[in-house]
């Protein structure tokens, strides 16, 4: 394991345990109580962990994670705009993931008229927007409701995923690297995505300009696992071209009239 992906491990620990002691993380992990004290130095700069009496925690600001309610009114303008632009992929016949996130909510909604569709998603807003339609079939599956977030996580998301195959996955990220691809903070959330990224035969992400080289600490779908990306105007030339090298689609979402 590189110290990148077994820093991210160390988040990932964290948030599942809270807090934990340097000698536990060296037995987790296999290397020695030096090493572990350098990652979580380097976390504890990044802003990532706080350091503690023989060992670390999350820091404040990923204890405290953002209600659903509260990121949708983050950069609405876009989201609204992307989810436009996404709806008009969506044929009748489909098959589709949706995403805990609040863009794809903001597509859900855009949806919610349209008929014979089939919509498998971890979050429960996003399941609720489309179940009043009873000519798009909707499931959900199994597993802890995350009140703050209205999202499903656990196992269940994984088995549910693991026998299906969907034509689409719409996603949302906290960020995109070149080197890290599409990232998010949650593991419990990110582990939901990942199992979504690998039912779909097409990824495409829903992103603001914002989001592209920000980089949270847990990949949940590589570059090379990305179709498109719906994005706005103000995505930079640099990143343009990092898509064109990949063999991304760009699509730039506009206003509605």
């Amino acid at each position: 394991m590189n110290t990148f992906d077994r820093r991210s491990q160390i988040i990932r620990h964290l948030q599942e345990h809270h807090r934990l002691s340097t000698r536990a993380l060296s037995d987790v992990f296999q290397v020695s109580e030096v090493t572990i004290r350098s990652d979580l130095s380097s976390l504890e700069e990044q802003g990532w962990v706080q350091r503690v009496h023989g060992g670390a925690e999350l820091a404040p600001r990923w204890r405290l994670e953002q209600s659903f309610a509260d990121r949708q009114t983050e950069h609405r303008a876009e989201k609204e705009m992307l989810a436009q632009t996404a709806a008009a992929l969506v044929r009748p016949g489909d098959t589709l993931v949706l995403d805990g996130s609040t863009s794809a909510f903001q597509l859900a909604l855009r949806l919610r008229e349209m008929a014979d569709l089939r919509v498998v998603t971890n979050n429960l807003q996003v399941a609720l927007a489309l179940a009043a339609n009873p000519a798009i079939e909707v499931m959900v599956p199994g597993g802890v409701v995350r009140g703050h977030t209205a999202s499903v996580v656990g196992s269940g998301v994984s088995e549910l995923l693991g026998d299906l195959h969907a034509d689409r996955g719409f996603f949302g990220a906290s960020g995109l690297t070149a080197e890290r691809g599409l990232t998010d903070a949650d593991v419990r959330e990110v582990e939901a995505k990942r199992a979504m990224v690998r039912a779909v035969g097409e990824v495409v992400a829903l992103l603001d300009a914002s989001k592209f080289g920000q980089q949270a600490y847990l990949t949940f779908a590589r570059l090379d696992q990305v179709h498109r990306i719906i994005t706005d105007d103000a995505l930079s030339p640099e990143f343009r071209a990092l898509c064109q090298e990949r063999n991304i689609e760009i699509i730039i979402a506009k206003s509605e009239p």
